[in-house]
């Protein structure tokens, strides 16, 4: 860390009045950026910052979109985020030149507060207890209420199309993937799969006309137990919002679904149906208590299975992306993960009316009111 320690003196000496810098510690974890915890001391007073290196492949516009969302966020009083700490000059971003392994000319930095909680679960250790799955449906629906009223700055934007402009991208994607396939174990999973996945997309595309007019909001994009944190059962603090962007609400409910509710560690396969009708009942409760989103509208409720498997597609490429694109990627690890999710993609397929009982059950006297979704 010799050279990465020196950047980050020099950064936080130039950017911020915080004090000087007393110790920084690599923080592990992180699949895109990394990050450092950095203790600045002032005033006889130490106090823990986290610093994040955004992954050389991030836009510049997509950080402003991101801190922009979280300040909005902030300013509408959802507070469970990490609060953005602005350089001296009052922007949010500072640059250096790129430490050692770090790719492109500069590299882009942001400093936040420290989050309170526990981190107690990953996007794949999903036994969340009940209290925990409650409390991490309802701040999903505090995160969309509190997205009201959001404009993006000019030029900053996600750079990723909305879910069902970046869909129809994949058929390319995974066909140059297949090309590229040798002998490993991944290779032979997605060879013999090949046909399955490609069927799921498919259909998954031709419901573009019928999503028209569901509601479209400022989505997490990436709501996951590992990305919360807990003190006791509750969650107390959500982060890594560098995927966020404006997209239908149904996505983010049907993949917040698809990562709690999946199961792991050789259990059975597919969905949990007590897990899944508690955080939907719960989710869409939450809305009903809420002034500016509404519960899922008649429409999203008759489109949630197949936002299910879309949502599905998109993790699995995801996982295809990283295997495909790393030099010598863990053949084992990645192995789990795509398994993982071709299996659910032929599981919601062969369960869709048992998926639609599940969803009218979680749902049942809980009619949408008149109020709608702010629609971007």
């Amino acid at each position: 860390m010799g050279e990465v320690t020196e950047i980050i003196h020099l950064l936080m000496e130039e950017n911020y009045d915080l004090g000087k810098v007393t110790r920084i510690k690599a923080v592990s974890g992180g699949y895109c950026n990394k990050g450092y915890a950095v203790w600045m001391s002032l005033n006889e007073h130490t106090r823990r910052y986290f610093l994040r290196l955004y992954n050389p492949n991030v836009i510049y516009n997509e950080i402003l979109f991101e801190h922009a969302l979280l300040n909005h966020l902030r300013s509408n009083g959802f507070t469970l985020a990490a609060a953005i700490v602005e350089c001296r000059n009052g922007e949010t971003i500072a640059h250096t030149p790129p430490p050692e392994n770090h790719r492109g000319t500069r590299a882009f930095w942001a400093l936040f507060e420290v989050l309170k909680g526990q981190d107690k679960y990953s996007w794949t250790q999903t036994d969340l207890t009940d209290k925990e799955f409650i409390s991490a449906a309802e701040i999903l629906a505090n995160l969309h209420h509190c997205g009201h009223g959001f404009k993006k700055p000019p030029g900053a934007d996600r750079a990723q199309p909305r879910i069902m402009e970046f869909l129809p991208t994949f058929k390319k994607r995974f066909s140059a993937f297949l090309e590229q396939a040798n002998d490993r174990r991944c290779d032979r999973l997605f060879e013999n799969n090949f046909s399955p996945i490609r069927e799921a997309l498919d259909q998954a595309v031709s419901f573009e006309d019928r999503f028209q007019g569901m509601p479209q909001i400022p989505i997490h994009c990436d709501y996951h137990p590992g990305n919360l944190k807990y003190a006791g059962e509750i969650a107390v603090g959500i982060f890594d919002f560098d995927w966020s962007k404006v997209d239908y609400r149904l996505f983010d409910v049907a993949l917040a679904l698809v990562y709690f509710t999946s199961r792991w560690n050789n259990q059975a396969t597919g969905l949990r149906s007590d897990k899944f009708s508690l955080f939907l009942s719960t989710y869409n409760q939450a809305c009903r208590r809420l002034a500016h989103i509404s519960p899922l509208t008649e429409q999203e409720k008759r489109y949630l299975v197949p936002m299910l498997s879309i949502a599905n597609l998109y993790v699995l490429n995801w996982e295809l992306v990283n295997f495909y694109d790393t030099m010598a990627p863990d053949d084992d690890a990645f192995y789990k993960f795509i398994d993982h999710n071709i299996v659910l993609l032929q599981w919601i397929g062969s369960n869709e009316d048992e998926l639609k009982l599940w969803a009218e059950k979680s749902l049942i006297g809980q009619s949408p009111d008149r109020r709608q979704c702010h629609v971007l």
